[in-house]
């Protein structure tokens, strides 16, 4: 998706999430970030993990190895620069950007806000993912039916 943060915003904007979460590892600091500017922009691993990278090596954050997780929190200098500094972005002018830069709305990207919404690492009994399957199984035919239909006046 479109680059929505100005130089230096991005990690600002991690040293707010990571404040407010008090501590997280990269998966859930970047469904906050997505969260906060409103859902219409994905954030990168690849923009999200280098930045986490350079703030622990400002020593700003630091990060510890748990259960095969990364998980970053704020060290006091952090703490202090979110006090001098308001680091916090605007986050509604954030939410704004995404917006006005949003690509064009496509099958793909709506199937990957909803892999994101589902829970992960959830293990299903084998009744579940019968029900899921037909749960999917019935999704997919409407989607099919909606496109379809949108093939047919276009």
């Amino acid at each position: 998706m479109a680059r929505i943060f100005n130089r230096g915003e991005l990690k600002s904007a991690l040293l707010s999430v990571i404040a407010t979460l008090g501590e997280g590892h990269g998966y859930a600091i970047m469904q906050e970030l997505q969260r906060r500017v409103g859902g219409q922009w994905r954030a990168s691993p690849g923009a999200i993990y280098p930045a986490l990278v350079a703030l622990e090596s400002a020593g700003v954050v630091r990060s510890e190895e748990r259960e095969g997780t990364r998980v970053y929190q704020l060290t006091p200098e952090g703490e202090e620069m979110l006090e001098r500094h308001d680091a916090a972005p605007a986050w509604r002018e954030l939410a704004l950007r995404a917006e006005a830069r949003r690509a064009r709305i496509t099958l793909g990207r709506l199937l990957d806000r909803f892999e994101l919404a589902l829970p992960r690492g959830t293990g299903l009994s084998a009744e579940q993912a019968e029900l899921v399957d037909a749960a999917l199984t019935r999704a997919r035919n409407e989607i099919t039916a909606i496109l379809d239909q949108g093939a047919e006046h276009g």
